[in-house]
């Protein structure tokens, strides 16, 4: 990557304190990004921030790749701009240390409606030029938000809609969104405030020369504006659905496997087309971040496939496009900018990481996957990992820090007991932090850890379970005090570690 050494925080917006029930791009993200520029961290790594469906809310089932969660905006700039006021927040959702998202999401939406209703039926001019403006600079986002409009109109399955957009064509669109002004003026306003506001979160971290690390799930929603209007681009059979689904192997982390539900993709299809699909999207999310991590990297170059309303376990391996695929995009994508997310159940994929090589991707380094429960014969230690790495002590998908040490087995707990002793030198005040220093001290590019463990907080913090369909995503900081004492000793530990 086109960095230097340096070391990054994991924290999805919605887990900042205040805002309305939900954590936003108002003042605490900025009291956020001042905290990094004090702790010394060069890069800010987010989950996707694309619209949620409404039954798991998870970052990585979206609608969209191109459109932003209306969930994040700061609804507080909507009474500087005089289209609401203070009154209407009154009723807001309590900011509680979890996110009700039904609660959130329907009462946000409700406040977006009468600020834009007040805008629409108002004489000022100003913000209704520069949504003219924002939507002539975004001239493909008309057929995503006509996708938003039909899904709030008609239902959250594409198949079930008017047949005249089950596959439309130009003039459909252009018809339908005619025939719901208003309602097309809604998903772009506020589109228009995410992006602002998202743009304005974004100029301010770079200013203080903190670059935001984002996110793209390998897979899309068959719910989605990608899958409806590319169809052929994915495995569908004549009655558009899906023979066969995404998902994991099972491993040792997973023995039953993973069912994600995902369409697959017709690889040949995409070949054929010099990958235009995902060049746009990998450009779409390149435009709102700085850096960008691929999630499930190795799905590439092998991905399991999984028949429709089977077991986990049913699925079987099928050749991705691999090499080919970052040969041909590499013409139009920065692929400096990219980290893959390369953890996978073959072990070593041989192809996956000759090409990250090739191409200087640099791929993840968990160490609590890293840390043997037996012998150290089938493991490098943490002193051992290459700087083509980003080394993390673990990921949103992972438990925290204090849950993973108090609930792994001994083996694994006595050897990372052993490496500390005999290895770290920066000793930290508890097991915790010697950890995350045993990471901050690796040879690798990037060192990176999740907020909940600077706090030392153990299972009631987990962010994701994977595989578990509720409860996930809505862990939140109570306040930025929760933070303050720590950024002198964060600091410390980078400059120690030469990231700073």
């Amino acid at each position: 990557m086109d960095i230097n050494r340096s070391s990054m925080l994991i924290l999805h917006p919605t887990s900042l304190p205040n805002g309305h029930g939900i954590g936003d791009f108002g003042k605490t993200a900025f009291e956020w990004l001042d905290f990094l520029d004090l702790a010394g961290i060069g890069i800010w790594q987010v989950l996707p921030l694309g619209p949620t469906d409404k039954t798991q809310f998870s970052p990585y089932s979206s609608s969209s790749s191109t459109l932003g969660n209306f969930g994040l905006i700061d609804l507080e700039l909507l009474i500087s701009l005089d289209l609401i006021n203070k009154n209407n927040l009154n009723e807001k959702p309590k900011n509680l240390d979890k996110v009700n998202y039904p609660e959130v999401y329907t009462y946000k939406d409700s406040v977006l409606r009468e600020a834009h209703n007040n805008l629409y039926n108002s004489s000022e001019n100003t913000i209704k030029e520069e949504l003219e403006n924002f939507e002539n600079q975004n001239k493909e986002i008309q057929s995503e938000l006509a996708f938003q409009m039909a899904t709030s109109i008609y239902g959250d399955s594409w198949k079930n809609w008017p047949s005249n957009l089950m596959q439309p064509s130009t003039n459909d669109i252009n018809e339908f969104t005619n025939k719901n002004k208003r309602e097309y003026s809604f998903q772009l306003f506020v589109q228009y405030l995410f992006s602002t506001q998202w743009n304005k979160l974004r100029q301010y971290a770079n200013t203080k020369d903190i670059k935001i690390l984002g996110d793209i799930p390998i897979y899309t929603n068959f719910h989605s504006c990608d899958v409806w209007l590319n169809r052929e681009l994915f495995e569908l059979d004549e009655n558009n659905d899906m023979p066969f689904v995404a998902g994991a192997a099972p491993d040792i982390f997973t023995a039953s496997g993973q069912i994600w539900d995902n369409p697959l993709y017709l690889w040949e299809k995409h070949k054929e087309e010099d990958y235009k699909f995902w060049i746009q999207r990998l450009k779409g999310c390149l435009n709102n971040y700085d850096l960008l991590r691929i999630d499930h990297f190795g799905g590439l170059f092998k991905f399991w496939a999984i028949p429709r309303n089977e077991l986990g376990t049913e699925g079987h391996w099928r050749d991705g496009p691999g090499h080919n695929f970052l040969e041909i995009i590499k013409s139009e994508i920065n692929l400096d900018n990219l980290l893959a997310e390369d953890l996978f159940a073959i072990n070593p994929l041989a192809e996956m990481d000759k090409a990250r090589e090739v191409f200087q991707i640099p791929g993840l380094k968990l160490l609590n996957q890293r840390i043997p429960h037996d012998s150290w014969d089938d493991e490098l230690p943490p002193n051992k990992w290459g700087y083509n790495f980003a080394a993390y002590t673990g990921t949103h998908d992972s438990p925290t820090l204090k849950q993973w040490i108090a609930e792994t087995s001994e083996g694994q707990r006595n050897n990372l007991r052993e490496y500390i002793d005999s290895n770290l030198q920066n000793k930290q005040h508890s097991e915790v932090w010697d950890s995350i220093a045993v990471v901050w001290e690796t040879n690798c590019q990037l060192a990176g850890t999740m907020v909940q463990d600077l706090l030392e907080l153990g299972s009631e913090a987990r962010f994701n379970i994977p595989g578990q369909q509720i409860g996930n995503w809505d862990w939140r900081l109570t306040s930025m005090e929760e933070l303050s004492n720590l950024s002198e000793k964060l600091y410390a530990l980078n400059k120690a570690t030469e990231r700073c």
